[in-house]
């Protein structure tokens, strides 16, 4: 009897280090426990970054919104006083600006005086309320002509 209680006792012994490597019987079998070999698994490569998307083509924009966009952007510029409004030097400074950025040979041809009546009577047609203001609302009118 003696006998029997040490085999059992070595037995029960040398299952421990056997229990204690076997793995979660709830775990999916590992290829090496399916076939009893592991095989050399092929190292997979990182995937590529995704590209990213491409950016939505651009839609022309109307002659409106062009003139609305200058005016928004610019108008703040010329308001030197930031009173909201364009006086007459305010508006004659930034319509000289934009004759001379247009760049057609008739504007170079002109001289300062022709210049200078040629914003005055812009002046006038863009005071459409004869405020002797111009907001920007005028300004975006005269500019769309």
């Amino acid at each position: 009897m003696l006998r029997i209680l040490t085999a059992s006792s070595l037995i029960a012994l040398a299952a421990i280090p056997a229990m204690a490597q076997q793995s979660d019987p709830m775990a999916p079998p590992s290829p090496a426990d399916a076939t009893g070999t592991v095989e050399a698994q092929p190292v997979a490569e990182p995937a590529p970054a995704p590209e990213p998307a491409p950016a939505p083509a651009a839609t022309p924009q109307t002659r409106e919104q062009q003139v609305a966009q200058l005016v928004d952007a610019e108008f703040p510029a010329y308001d030197a006083d930031k009173s909201g409004d364009l006086e007459e030097p305010e508006f004659t400074k930034w319509l000289l600006a934009l004759h001379a950025a247009g760049g057609d040979a008739k504007s170079k041809a002109m001289d300062q005086t022709a210049k200078l009546k040629w914003a005055k009577d812009g002046f006038a047609a863009a005071d459409t309320d004869k405020s002797k203001k111009i907001s920007k609302a005028e300004m975006s009118k005269f500019l769309l002509g």
